[in-house]
């Protein structure tokens, strides 16, 4: 795609606001209803061990993104058409994130604004950074990463002092026992957001220190795992169980519960705001990560009319994959974690750790 470098903690920042992306807004677990803290942080750790198969097939290839190795691994009859069926899944999943991105504005900030519109300034953004570069994305996180901490801290804070916070909502604890909480992590947790970390298989070899993939990765997932966890928690201390798994977007819900001293109240741009960065940075990865397969498979030379192509078929399959937001999101959580997620994150990958570990004690990789 390019010859770049980003720097460690610029991976850090890429990966803490990708896995924030939308899934700090929707309502992440809440199937699990007040246990969904903890369906989280199960999925958290499932998605650590994910990572950590992505990171041991990066470490064999250091220098080529998942579309190169894939061929490599299982051969070229079975590799190509798995490594075209990866830049699929890129475009597929940027077109689901650009429309929640555009669901939840046409919602509650621009109800008269056709959606067509909303998408075509979103994608345009998104193409001009993806044509300057992963160094130019990294370096926008950099700056846009404190614009997020501010907003969750003085979010946080001014809950607290509307004493909108009960923490007995969040009781009584496993109430219908680990079932729920484990059909919640996995797979639904699990894969989203953390099992989406598969797309950085093709950022990885920009990073300028390869040795420190594993602990920018693992640590990064944390932080982001536990900002996610204890925004849940507080969406469902404020707004009640019901209220909260009934909510499309409880953040929001929660954020409109604000008022400090009748002054300080209606904060729901900060919580706009909030997706629309998250969302940016989230699609802008997978868009970036689907062009760098296009570009590596096909070895495509001239970059941008093929980035502005990709990005037209971005814009048009987000506003034809489903007819309204209901329909949207009872494919995102019934069918796409089973039907999508699974294969892409979890039994692909396990296969080519399987098949590596196989090649490479018989000195055959």
């Amino acid at each position: 795609m390019e010859k770049a470098k980003i720097s460690s903690s610029q991976l850090f920042i890429l990966i803490f606001l990708f896995e924030l992306g939308s899934a700090i807004v929707v309502g992440l677990g809440l199937q699990a209803k007040q246990d969904a803290w903890l369906a989280i942080l199960l999925g958290m750790l499932g998605g650590l061990v994910l990572f950590l198969i992505y990171i041991y097939l990066f470490y064999q290839f250091p220098n080529l993104p998942l579309t190169s190795y894939i061929p490599k691994v299982l051969g070229k009859y079975v590799g190509y058409p798995l490594a075209l069926l990866y830049i699929l899944y890129f475009i597929y999943i940027a077109s689901r994130v650009l429309r929640d991105f555009t669901d939840l504005l046409l919602t509650f900030a621009y109800p008269e604004t056709p959606m067509f519109m909303i998408h075509l300034i979103m994608i345009a953004l998104i193409i001009y950074a993806v044509c300057k570069g992963i160094e130019t994305i990294a370096r926008t996180g950099e700056i846009l990463v404190v614009v997020i901490i501010t907003y969750g801290v003085l979010g946080i804070s001014f809950l607290f002092l509307s004493d909108a916070v009960r923490s007995e909502n969040l009781l009584p604890i496993l109430e219908n026992g680990w079932k729920p909480v484990l059909t919640t992590a996995f797979p639904l947790t699990l894969t989203f957001p953390f099992g989406e970390m598969v797309v950085f298989a093709m950022l990885l070899p920009y990073l300028n220190q390869p040795k420190r993939g594993m602990k920018i990765g693992l640590s990064a997932m944390t932080l982001s795992g536990l900002v996610l966890t204890v925004t849940v928690a507080i969406d469902i201390a404020v707004l009640g169980t019901y209220f909260a798994t009934t909510s499309t977007f409880p953040l929001l819900h929660a954020a409109q519960k604000i008022n400090v001293g009748g002054f300080i109240q209606r904060l729901d741009p900060i919580v706009i705001s909030t997706l629309i960065i998250g969302g940016f940075f989230k699609i802008a990865v997978f868009f970036y990560a689907a062009a760098a397969g296009v570009a590596d498979l096909f070895k495509v030379r001239k970059r941008d009319p093929m980035i502005f192509s990709i990005g037209i078929v971005i814009l048009i399959a987000s506003i034809q994959i489903a007819g309204n937001l209901p329909e949207h999101l009872e494919i995102g959580l019934e069918k796409v974690p089973i039907y999508l997620h699974l294969p892409f994150q979890v039994g692909i990958p396990l296969l080519l750790l399987i098949v590596t570990g196989i090649r490479k004690r018989y000195h055959h990789i």
